[in-house]
C-alpha cells in the first residue's frame, strides 16, 4: 500500500520528469537549487541524489525504503518547511511538484545491484508568493535538519540585481539575499 501512496503522488509531475534530461553525474552530499526572484514571490529548482534524501540510490528493496521515500516525497512537497522564508513575508506555496527520476522502483533485470550503476535523484519545482517580498531577506535551509545527509547545495540565485552563484551548507544553513 506504501508502494501506491508514492506512485499517486508522482502521478501529477509524470510530465515534468519526462521533460528532465538523463541524471548527470552527480555528487553524494550536494544537490543544485536555482532560485528566481519575481515580482510577487520566487521559483525554487530543486535536484538532490537520491543517496542524500534517502540513504540509497537502488531500487526500494522492502516496505521500509518505500516508506523513506514516501515521507521524503511528502516532505519534499512542502517547501516552506524545508525552505523557510521570514514568517512576516506572509509566503505561501502556490504549487509544488516532486518527482523521483531514476530507477528505484523498477529494477533493470540486466544490471547487478551494485549502488554505482543507479543514479536516482529527487527533483522538484517550486512556486512560492508572497504578500510583503521585500521582507523575504534571507531564506533558512530547514532542509539539512530534516536530511541529515545532505552536506550542500549550490545555489544559482537569480534576481533584478543580476544572477550569483552561492553554495549553502549544513554548518551555514542561511541564505542572504540582495536587498
Amino acid at each position: 500500500m506504501k508502494c501506491a501512496t508514492v506512485l499517486i503522488t508522482l502521478i501529477p509531475v509524470a510530465p515534468m520528469a519526462q521533460e528532465l534530461s538523463a541524471i548527470d553525474a552527480h555528487t553524494h552530499g550536494a544537490g543544485h537549487i536555482t532560485i528566481s526572484i519575481e515580482e510577487t514571490g520566487f521559483t525554487l529548482s530543486l535536484e538532490v541524489p537520491g543517496i542524500d534524501i534517502v540513504g540509497f540510490e537502488h531500487t526500494a528493496e522492502n516496505e521500509d525504503e518505500q516508506a523513506d521515500v514516501a515521507a521524503a516525497i511528502s516532505d519534499l512537497s512542502k517547501p516552506l518547511e524545508i525552505f523557510e522564508p521570514p514568517s512576516e513575508a506572509e509566503c505561501v506555496t502556490a504549487t509544488a511538484n516532486v518527482a523521483l527520476v531514476g530507477d528505484l522502483f523498477i529494477p533493470d533485470e540486466g544490471q547487478a545491484s551494485d549502488d554505482s550503476a543507479h543514479h536516482t535523484e529527487f527533483q522538484a519545482e517550486y512556486l512560492v508568493q508572497c504578500q510583503e517580498l521585500s521582507l523575504v531577506t534571507s531564506i533558512r535551509f530547514v532542509y539539512f535538519e530534516r536530511f541529515i545527509r545532505a552536506e550542500r547545495l549550490v545555489v544559482e540565485l537569480m534576481s533584478p540585481e543580476g544572477t550569483q552563484n552561492l553554495t549553502v551548507e549544513r554548518a551555514m544553513p542561511v541564505l542572504n539575499l540582495p536587498n
